[in-house]
């Protein structure tokens, strides 16, 4: 397993002579410190990150809280592709109350996120804040448009996750792994690989009380150059707890 996501943690070494349980809690272990350097970076934006591209001008790490990314809509003009039921990437709450759409979802496109009420029949449109994303984000390509994009997972009645990455170009496969709550249009990021230009999350899953994220790791090309999955804690699941 490739650790060098997790960077200046020389301290969390990986073995190959580890159980898969040992593994498994190391891979926690690293993933526990990267997230403490991005929060303790965060809290000293002057602090330079060391985590760029050789010879460009350092950018420091961000929160991971977003705040509001996302500009709501209520009762907006619903497209007929969703309402006729055709299929579009989406995914409904536990409780079954809330479904979630991204539309459009083709190749190449900008998508919004249309949530619906299956109890009183109403919708709320989610409109992603392009010039807050590349705010927040500190992000590497200012010039580009970006979406949610590829899957809705809802961890509990509140709170879906999905995947907010490039919307053009051929080498935009994923992106940043991201929680939206859709009653305020905040997001909060959960992994972030924006940090790196090498990684994009691409897939991920819920097991249990963790998240299975699956990450390519691409050359200056796009080309994927191996992919590699890492299980991340789900802390704090469920709001109202």
């Amino acid at each position: 397993m490739n650790f060098d996501i997790f960077p200046h943690s020389t301290a969390l070494v990986t073995d190959p002579e580890q159980t898969p349980q040992q593994k498994l809690q190391q891979q926690r272990a690293n993933y526990a410190a990267y997230v403490k350097k991005v929060k303790t970076a965060a809290a000293n934006p002057s602090e330079p990150d060391s985590r760029g591209v050789k010879g460009e001008t350092p950018k420091p790490v961000i929160a991971e809280q977003t705040e509001q990314l996302f500009h709501m809509t209520p009762n907006p003009y619903v497209p007929a592709f969703i309402l006729k039921g055709n299929y579009v990437v989406h995914g409904s709450s536990p409780n079954k109350q809330l479904t979630a759409y991204i539309y459009p979802d083709e190749w190449e496109t900008i998508g919004d996120i249309y949530i619906k009420d299956n109890v009183s029949n109403s919708w709320t449109r989610l409109q992603l804040n392009q010039e807050h994303r590349v705010k927040m984000w500190n992000s590497f390509a200012p010039e580009g448009k970006y979406t949610p994009k590829k899957k809705v997972l809802w961890l509990n009645d509140q709170e879906f996750i999905t995947i907010i990455g490039l919307a053009h170009g051929t080498i935009a496969k994923g992106g940043e792994l991201v929680k939206v709550t859709p009653a305020t249009g905040e997001a909060e990021i959960l992994y972030p690989s924006y940090q790196k230009l090498s990684q994009e999350v691409v897939d991920f899953e819920q097991v249990e009380k963790e998240l299975l994220i699956s990450i390519a790791h691409i050359d200056v090309n796009g080309i994927c150059l191996e992919k590699e999955e890492i299980r991340i804690p789900l802390l704090d699941e469920d709001p109202k707890k």
